[in-house]
């Protein structure tokens, strides 16, 4: 087995983040590298093996990607195979939240009554949010992104990297790569959350929005009813204690929403991952999704926009939001690595494919389940 090397990293850039226009940001970034890599000197001609993950909306990239429960770190399996795998925190998320993110006040009314409904808060909450607006934009999270490739791109002398994006990481991944297509080599998208075909392509005529800068889940509400109650299959879940230990990690990332009982992310203003954007994506794109996903359908009809003519989808068996955490993990990380390496799926550029309960995968048409999938 390689000698992995973890390295935290905080990249600093100049936010466009309303909030904080203009000041510097300090981004949480993490690299998991094999020591071979991470041991040279001068420079790092890699192959191409460079991948950034992006996470979703609340449980920040270590507990994502980086998870410590034995064999769940995705991003220990990839540098496995050689790659040098980045993860970043996006401004709002883990580490890299922000100062007025600390103030319960900032949440919404809904986020304030889980709060108060047995957990002990500092401050008067019927006090006015302090800052009545949403926090981040398509545009600031895609500059984040890019302050962090900009990063990888000089720290391993690539042009292009690869990327990886989960949920809330699918709509930021594809976004970005809509802005930047010279920088990125190809995609995968996991169940990305918030593609609208018929939203808004454009941004608001004013920004920020009014609303609340702070969201919160509860642990609950993320483990119970969004994880929990869409496990489906026997041994979808191969471990038990992979729930404690998701929180653990979480409440490590995020010490003040653990604090609150949950995970605290940003609220957001989105344009652009629409069916007008997905059609005018041109790199290659893996699109994987769990049958027991409620964003399946979605996903669907974004892989039928996207514009690309090497596009993949896959449809994963008795596999959840939470895949990586679960027994499906295995496909997942099999068909990610084969389309990072070769831009195919089963040495196909495109095509749908399924993956059965045993985790064959052969091509077939994607399928709704039941339309009773827990979600929010």
């Amino acid at each position: 087995m390689s000698d992995i090397r973890t390295i935290d990293h905080m990249v600093t850039h100049v936010s466009t983040v309303p909030a904080i226009a203009g000041q510097t940001m300090r981004q949480f970034v993490r690299e998991k590298v094999p020591a071979t890599i991470a041991d040279r000197t001068g420079g790092y001609a890699l192959g191409g093996k460079v991948v950034l993950m992006v996470h979703g909306g609340f449980w920040p990239s270590t507990v994502a990607f980086d998870c410590p429960h034995p064999a769940m770190s995705w991003m220990e399996a990839l540098a496995q195979a050689g790659y040098d795998v980045f993860t970043l925190d996006m401004t709002g998320h883990g580490r890299s939240a922000l100062a007025l993110q600390d103030d319960p006040r900032n949440l919404a009314p809904e986020d304030r009554a889980r709060l108060t409904a047995g957990i002990v808060v500092p401050r008067d909450m019927s006090v006015p949010a302090p800052y009545p607006f949403r926090l981040v934009t398509s545009d600031s999270e895609a500059a984040d992104i890019d302050a962090v490739v900009d990063f990888i791109r000089w720290r391993r002398g690539v042009d292009r990297i690869k990327m990886i994006g989960w949920s809330g990481g699918g709509i930021r991944i594809g976004t970005y790569a809509l802005r930047h297509p010279d920088k990125v080599e190809r995609l995968v998208i996991w169940a990305s959350s918030n593609y609208r075909p018929d939203g808004p392509d454009h941004p608001p005529s004013s920004l920020p929005l009014p609303g609340y800068p702070c969201t919160f889940q509860t642990r609950a509400h993320g483990e119970d009813v969004r994880w929990r109650a869409n496990i489906r299959c026997p041994g979808q879940v191969d471990d038990d204690d992979v729930f404690e230990t998701v929180w653990r990690a979480g409440a490590e990332a995020d010490p003040v929403g653990a604090a609150w009982g949950g995970l605290r992310g940003p609220s957001r203003t989105y344009w652009g991952w629409t069916r007008k954007g997905a059609a005018q994506l041109s790199l290659p794109v893996l699109v994987m999704v769990g049958e027991c996903d409620r964003l399946l359908a979605s996903n669907i009809d974004l892989f039928g926009d996207l514009g690309t003519s090497r596009k993949v989808f896959l449809q994963i068996a008795c596999a959840s939001h939470f895949m990586m955490w679960e027994r499906g993990r295995h496909v997942q990380r099999r068909a990610a690595l084969e389309w990072l390496e070769h831009g195919t799926l089963d040495g196909n550029r495109t095509g749908t494919y399924r993956a059965n309960e045993a985790g064959v995968i052969a091509a077939a048409a994607p399928a709704l389940p039941p339309p009773e999938i827990a979600g929010t």
